[in-house]
Formats: C-alpha cells, structure tokens, sequence
C-alpha cells in the first residue's frame, strides 16, 4: 500500500496537539500531587550571598576542612525556645528582641485555612513566605536582616572515619523593618522545587545577631505556589485572575476542541471508539506518571505562562467530545454459499443445491456512499486522519440484503472466491530511516585506476556516496527540529525537562508513515440475485399449484359426497310415497306402482 507522508501543517498540527497534551498532563498532575494555592508578596530582601571562603574545620581533623562558611554543629543548633507554646504560653516561633520580641507564622497551603500558624520546630516548611510580626519598644526598632543559610547534610570518610558536614550552602538576606509598636513583615525565601533542604536562619541588626533569635526548619517549595493567585487580598482578586488565567482561556480552549473534534471526525469518519472510559483511564495514568516523575515542573509553568493552566484544561475538552460524537457501528455478516449435488428442484429434478456458511462478521458504518469498517484505538484513528480508511463503494455492491436477528445487512460472496473478505484497515507505521534508496546514476564512480594515486578519487567517491545515502530531511527535523521545539518550551515556560520531552516530537511526528486501508470482496456473480429471485418464484407458483390441486381434490370429492346423499334421498321419498299408495290401495297394486323400474298400466275411463 503507497504511504501517506505526514504534511508540514498536519505535523505542526500534530505538535501543537501533542505539546498541549504533554502540558495538561503535568500541570493536572500537580494540581492533584499537592494542595491548590499560588504566590504573590511583596518582601524587602536581597537574595542568595554567595558562599564565603572561610572554613570551618568541624571535625578538628588536620587532613580535612569541611566546605562552607558554617560548621554543621553550628547550623544543626536552634534558637532560645521561651515556651512550649499551646494557649497557655507565645508560640514555639517566639524569639526575644533586647526591648520586644519576635514571631515567625506561614501560611498553610490548605485552602480551607486563611489565617498564618506559628511556625513549629523542624517543621517541613512547603511555601516560600512566612510572616515576621514584631513587637518593637526602644533600641530594638529600626532596621534588621533575618539571614537564612540553606544547606543539605552529607557525609564523608576522613581517615576511616565517617564524618558529616554541611554541603552545598547558600546565604540569603532579607531585609526588614520593625516598626515601633506592633508590625508585620513579609519575607519570600528563594525557592527549592526539587527536594528538602535544611534551612537555619537568624536575626542580625546593624551588623551583629541578635543574641537567641536562631531558628531552624526545612524548606521544600510546593510548586503550585509560584501562582499569582498566592496570597490574594480578597475574593475579589481570587476571581479575578481565575477570570483571567483560568475561566476565559478554559471557554477558548473548549471552542477549539469543539472545532477540533468537528475537523477530526470529518476525516476519520469515526473517533477511538472507546468511549469516555477509555479516555478517563488515560488521562489517570498520564497524570499518574507525570505525578511521579514531573510534579515540581508545574511551577515553572505557572510562574511563566499561567494561562496555560486555562488554555490546557480547556483542550481535555477534546477527548470528551470525540467520544461524545462518535458513532455507533453496526454488523455486517459477509456470506460465501458452499454449493451441494442432489438438490431437488422444484419441478422435481435433480440440480444443484447451496448451503449458506457465515465466514465474517464485521463491525461497519455507512457514512454518505461509502460503508466503513473502522478499527477502535486512538492510532488508528490518527492513521485515517492522513491516510485513506478501509472501504466499500455503495455502487460496487453486487449482492446485498437487510439483515436479521444480529445482523444489520448481508452480503453475498462468490461461492468460489478464496476468501471471503480481505479487510487491512489504515495504519501507522513507526518507521524511522537514517539512509534512503539512492539509484546507482545518482552516485560518484570509484575510479577506475589503481594504486595510491586514485586514493583521493576513491576516498571522495566514498563520502560523496556516503553522503547521498542520507535520509537528511529526517535527520534535518528530527535533529533541527528538537532544537527549536526545546529552545522554544525554555524560553515559554523556563522547563529544560519539558523541553528536552517535548523535543523528541518532531522525531516521532516524521517517523511514522500513514499507510491505505483496504476492505475487497469477491462479490457474487452479477446474474446471482436474479437467479435467486427465479428460484423463490418458481417454489412460490409451485406451493400455488400445489394448494391448488389440494383443493380441487377436496372439492371432487365433497361434490361427489353430496351426489350421492342426494340420490339417497330421492329413493328414499319414493320409498315412502310407494308405502303410503299400497296402504290407500290395500296392498301391493302394480297399477300404482311407482317405482321408475315399472312400467305405468293403462286404466279404461268408462267402465
């Protein structure tokens, strides 16, 4: 069967489609992986001072400096703790000041909840804000920098001694103020989407810390707080950026599915044929699998393009209104008759007779004057949207018939046709090629000298060869385009990880090959139904004349029957008018006999 190769625009289309589909699993997955909340906060803070170049020595070992500017014993120590907090006591947050003191409090990510909670000890903190009231009087108003140092604790063998220190640190500063009186700061911590770092922070004013104001407490970003929407003053901003990000590019996303599904539908004739199940299972295991391996990329996406999220949500439309448009199918029986000697004909000769086999059944659909037989699943689907589906022109029908019990219509087949149906229905092939058939007059000669002189000629005719052999329009795109692809998804969203999936599409897009389907029946000869229109009238006249004779039969006899009765009758009345005479007469008088067996005597009128 001739390949379909795959469009400039069908591809690009193909892309889009794929990039979205890519783009809703990973987001959604998000959605689901962690609580829904988004981040927005003005702080006054200078972000990531880099690590200084001093050392400190934590396992007094002579042959071995841990990295770093902090000791791991030094990080690993909290602050002064001045309650056990509960109602009965400040919050276990709580830090003195020289004249005041010092709260830190989040904001829990649980969307029920509005109000900041003190933060807690060691305590796994998911967002990037946290909230500094102060309560300030005197020397301790002004200026202050909380200085956080993020870490991660790992181990090494110094000397067959395991020792532990605190690897990978960076400084953050953020500067406040604490006004006189009650205040509140907010500070946004730079974000760690990847894993759980350990994080020790303390207050430093004017250049020196701030005696017991230590704390210490892990730090993972969720990403969905990199949202706009996190923290929003009031409803009012709630709906308006979910108008904005969310409802209006949904409302867009499901009017291009609906055009989509439309388009698709035009070409495929039908969609998967799986129904809405089908899709719900996987669009689970896509989300599944995207939970595991891509949660925190959803920040990066919503950070950069929040719209998406709206746009994307609105393409699952698509899959929902495939299935709801699709149509059901309906069975088709394809029949070859086996012929059988010693039939009897109904004139009562010998002929041949047939026996009807069912060989195939097929689940069809009639669409304009074609009939159909499509194959359920999402790659078939995509095949018959370039290639050509498997079909039967209504005009090439020969021996056709409605059909009864399970099946909608019934098809005749040559009775001496191999098969009874041949049916490839339209395909991918995923068949990527580095090299491609070249004709031999396309190629450079090897020279026809030998010897170390036409080495160069030989060694160029091999690498102009070479060079011809090469599929270069799918290297060209595969290679040129996964670039774009990846540079583009960078620049959008800012996800290398995304970008590195998304740029193996145009790979798997100008590898696959769309292929014809098929669907050849041997059909009946032409004279076949005439024939068997003969055949039912000749045993129609024939139960005719046979009911026919039937009844004439029943009339001969009944008139005979009655015939007889009737003669009956009659010898019987003249039975009874000869009795009645002999009794007026007295006795048997030949004059007055009456029986039509004798002959009637003379009587002499004048006596």
């Amino acid at each position: 069967m001739p390949g379909h190769a795959l469009s400039g625009g069908d591809r690009a289309a193909v892309a889009a489609v794929s990039v979205a589909v890519v783009l809703v699993a990973v987001t959604v997955a998000g959605a689901f992986a962690m609580p829904a909340s988004a981040a927005v906060a003005d702080g006054h803070y200078q972000t990531n001072a880099t690590n200084g170049t001093s050392a400190t020595d934590d396992s007094q070992s002579s042959d071995w400096t841990a990295p770093g500017p902090f000791g791991i014993d030094e990080l690993r120590t909290g602050g002064d703790q001045i309650s056990s907090g509960g109602s009965q006591g400040p919050p276990e947050s709580t830090r003195m000041l020289p004249t005041g003191g010092i709260v830190l409090k989040y904001l829990p990510l649980n969307p029920a909840q509005s109000s900041y909670q003190p933060l807690g000890r060691n305590q796994a903190l998911k967002t990037d804000y946290l909230l500094a009231y102060t309560s300030a009087f005197g020397e301790s108003v002004g200026d202050y920098e909380f200085v956080v140092v993020f870490w991660q604790e790992q181990t090494t063998r110094v000397n067959g001694t395991q020792r532990a220190y605190a690897a990978n640190q960076s400084v953050q500063r953020i500067s406040f103020e604490a006004e006189n009186g009650y205040s509140a700061s907010k500070l946004k911590l730079q974000s760690h989407y990847d894993q759980q770092w350990q994080a020790t922070a303390w207050l430093e004013q004017d250049g020196s810390r701030v005696e017991g104001a230590r704390w210490r407490f892990g730090h993972q970003t969720n990403p969905l707080t990199a949202s706009p929407a996190y923290p929003t003053n009031s409803k009012g901003d709630l709906w308006r950026w979910g108008a904005l990000n969310l409802i209006i590019p949904a409302i867009c996303g499901i009017m291009f599915s609906g055009a989509s599904a439309k388009h698709i539908l035009s070409r495929t004739i039908v969609g998967t044929l799986k129904g809405v199940t089908y899709w719900a299972g996987v669009v689970a295991v896509v989300v599944g699998i995207a939970a595991i391996v891509g949660t925190w990329q959803t920040s990066i996406i919503l950070a950069n393009a929040p719209i998406a999220v709206g746009i994307l949500i609105g393409l699952l439309a698509l899959p929902v209104m495939l299935s709801i448009r699709d149509s059901d199918l309906s069975k088709a029986g394809f029949f070859r008759r086996q012929l059988r000697q010693g039939a009897i004909s109904p004139s009562g000769d010998e002929t041949v007779g047939t026996r009807r086999v069912a060989n195939k059944i097929k689940s069809v659909y009639r669409h304009g004057e074609q009939l159909y037989a499509p194959v359920s699943g999402l790659r078939p689907m995509l095949a018959r949207y370039w290639a050509d589906p498997a079909k039967i022109p209504t005009e090439d029908w020969k021996s056709y018939d409605s059909g009864d019990g399970d099946l909608d219509q019934l098809f005749e087949v040559d009775p001496e046709s191999d098969k009874v149906l041949r049916h490839k229905p339209a395909r991918l092939k995923f068949a990527p090629s580095l090299t491609k058939a070249v004709a031999d007059e396309d190629l450079a000669d090897p020279p026809e000298a030998d010897g170390i002189a036409a080495l160069p000629a030989a060694i160029s005719a091999a690498v102009s060869n070479w060079f011809a052999r090469r599929n270069w329009r799918f290297i060209g795109i595969a290679l040129g385009g996964g670039a774009l692809v990846y540079l583009g998804t960078v620049a959008a969203l800012g996800s290398s990880i995304i970008g590195l999936g998304l740029a193996t599409l145009p790979a798997l897009i100008d590898g696959h090959e769309a292929r014809d389907g098929s669907l050849e029946v041997d059909w009946g000869p032409s004279h076949w139904n005439d024939v068997q229109a003969q055949v039912q009238t000749e045993r129609h006249e024939y139960e005719e004349r046979k009911t026919f004779d039937q009844v004439l039969e029943a009339v001969t006899e009944l008139e005979w029957s009655d015939h007889e009765q009737g003669q009956q009758i009659v010898d019987r009345v003249r039975t009874e008018i000869q009795k009645a005479l002999d009794d007026e007469h007295g006795g048997n008088n030949p004059s007055t006999n009456l029986s039509p067996s004798s002959p009637q005597q003379g009587v002499d009128a004048d006596d």
